[in-house]
Formats: C-alpha cells, sequence, structure tokens
C-alpha cells in the first residue's frame, strides 16, 4: 500500500506534525491486536517524514528531527501531509518562497499523478504558491487572507471553516482540529474504517464529522472491543461478561443507540476489512476471508455479496478501475 508522507516545513509546530504520526501510531495499535492481518496491516500505516527543503526537520522550539527520506526519493504516496509551521512576518514568505521551488514543483507533479495532497494552517500558502488552489475554496486563518490572495487571486479563503476538501486537496485552518483532520484523511483516502477505528481510539471532536457521531458510552467500549478482535473466533456473551452485562442488556443498549446488533457490527467490520484487503491487496478471497475470521468461505462471500451488494472478485474489479479512472 502506498505511504503517507509528512512534509514538513521548518519551524514546524510540534501539535501539527504529532496529530498525523499519532494517528499512525494508533492504527498501529489497532492493527497489533488483529495479529491475522499481518504484513497487510503493517503496509497499510508505512508513514515518512520528509523536510520541505534539503536537511533536518526543525520543531518550534528549537528540537530537530532526521528526516526519513528526501522529496526526490518519494515516488507516489497515497497522501501528502503538510503540518502547520511557524512564520511571524508572513509578508516575508512571498520573498522567501523560491527556496521551496523543489518542494511546488513536486507538489504539483504529484497532485497530476491523483495524489491527495493535505495542508495545516500556514501550510496552505504553499498549496497557493505551488498553484493548487487556484478556483477552489480552501480553510484558512483571517491572518493568511492578504498574503494568500496575493499568491493565488482566484483562490476562496474560507475563514469561518475547520477543514475543507476539493478534489484531492484538503485543508485545517486551526491546529485544535488537526486530530479530526487526520481521521478524516485516513478515513477518505485509505478506508473509513481506518479512520472508524482511530475515532473510537481517540474521539476526535466534532470537526471529524460523521466519525464523531456520539454514541451510548456501552455501544461505544462494546464496539472497540469487537475491533480489537474481529479477526478472532468469540462470542456476544464474551462481549457482554467483558462489560459486566447481561446478553440482552447489551443488546438493549445497541438497540437504544440505533446502533446495528453486536452480530451485525462483527459483519461490517470484517467485510470493511476484507474490501481494503481486496483493492489494497492481491491475495485470494480464500485468504481473506480466513484472515478477518471467516473458517467458512460461502458464509463470508454471501455476507459480503449481502453488505456490498456485488461479490468478492466483482468488488476488487470495480474499486480498481474506478481508481485508476481516477488517477
Amino acid at each position: 500500500m502506498d505511504p503517507i508522507v509528512i512534509v514538513a516545513t521548518s519551524p514546524c509546530y510540534i501539535t501539527s506534525l504529532g496529530a498525523m504520526s499519532d494517528a499512525h501510531a494508533r492504527l498501529g495499535e489497532a492493527f497489533e491486536s488483529n495479529e491475522a492481518l499481518g504484513s497487510f496491516s503493517k503496509m497499510a500505516t508505512r508513514l515518512h517524514l520528509v523536510g520541505a527543503v534539503p536537511g533536518p526537520v526543525r520543531m518550534a522550539g528549537g528540537k530537530e528531527l532526521t528526516a526519513d527520506l528526501m522529496l526526490k526519493q518519494v515516488e507516489k504516496p497515497r497522501l501528502v501531509y503538510l503540518p502547520n509551521f511557524q512564520q511571524p512576518n508572513l509578508d516575508s514568505f512571498v520573498e522567501m518562497r523560491g527556496q521551496f521551488q523543489h518542494l511546488h514543483k513536486w507538489l504539483r507533479q504529484k497532485a497530476e499523478m491523483g495524489v491527495v495532497i493535505a495542508a495545516c494552517g500556514t501550510s496552505v500558502l504553499h498549496l497557493a504558491a505551488a498553484g493548487l488552489a487556484d478556483h477552489i475554496a480552501c480553510a484558512a486563518s483571517p491572518r493568511l487572507t492578504s498574503v494568500l490572495r496575493m499568491l493565488a487571486p482566484r483562490m476562496r479563503v474560507d475563514t469561518d471553516a475547520a477543514i475543507r476538501h476539493e478534489g484531492r486537496i484538503w485543508t485545517c485552518s486551526r491546529d485544535a482540529d488537526n486530530p479530526a483532520f487526520a481521521a478524516r484523511l485516513l478515513a477518505d483516502t485509505f478506508s473509513m474504517e481506518l479512520g472508524r477505528n482511530l475515532a473510537m481510539r481517540e474521539p476526535p471532536g466534532p470537526a471529524a464529522e460523521i466519525l464523531s457521531v456520539p454514541v451510548d458510552p456501552v455501544v461505544a467500549r462494546a464496539q472497540l472491543w469487537i475491533r480489537d478482535r474481529f479477526t478472532r473466533r468469540f462470542r456476544i456473551a464474551d462481549l457482554a461478561n467483558e462489560l459486566g452485562l447481561s446478553h440482552q442488556t447489551l443488546i438493549r443498549h445497541f438497540a437504544a443507540s440505533g446502533a446495528s446488533c453486536p452480530r451485525q457490527f462483527v459483519q461490517k467490520t470484517r467485510v470493511e476489512a476484507a474490501a481494503s484487503m481486496l483493492v489494497e491487496t492481491n491475495r485470494s478471497v480464500t485468504e481473506i476471508a480466513q484472515l478477518v475470521g471467516y473458517a467458512d468461505i460461502p458464509s463470508f462471500r454471501r455476507v459480503f455479496q449481502t453488505m456490498t451488494g456485488t461479490a468478492p472478485l466483482a468488488y476488487r474489479a470495480s474499486m480498481r478501475a474506478l481508481r485508476a479512472r481516477n488517477a
């Protein structure tokens, strides 16, 4: 699976860079709890830190991080994430943008390849300078408005929105919403399954929209327990015992919250994981079914077709064809 690449401009804000790094780490926790997913799980969360210019990445406050790669070593990532950086004198960015010409050329190349590009805070200036913000609306702080209009006169600056996206360009105006931004990016770029896994481990706040729908605390705990174990064999009675509830009380909590019953949630989680693996790997349907917890392969095929409306191999073909058309 293509990696996530964080391209950081010095001095970079730790909070903004850490939002994606922490999201990556939490997804790793989810994968470790489902060992049967093996190498697919590891591939799904590869992340590289790259500097906007050669050399180490300097953080706001003075600490430095060693970059994993240089820009020219990155081929086709699935997602490029540009964290917020410190720029006290915004007018000077216009004068100094020449030092970022390689970054801006690289961003244009990746955009032409169909790569999703996301910018936080001040990094929206890079989108504008690279010519990627023309004729689209971007979420940005009011303090950036005049410089953005200078760099990209046809850009629509939305100073009210926390997060916006048009096509493959995503923007976030506030560091406080970076966790929600990271969750939505992973859900949109990789799969809703990854986004939901992340949101359940660390609620990302209202800016995450559908990922932050409030649920009964009992249901939230039950769903996280299932997500941590869905590749294994277990009984719903085991879940009820873990929560200190009777089986019927657990069912009532799910029904009252409007959520599907626990057994249906298990099926949904398994099918979502299988759908990701069908698109991202060349593993056989039989192997994928077994990896996500189905010993009975015909049963897996029936459940998958019921929930997605298509058979597993047809799903793989259609989703890959769609990705190729959009690339």
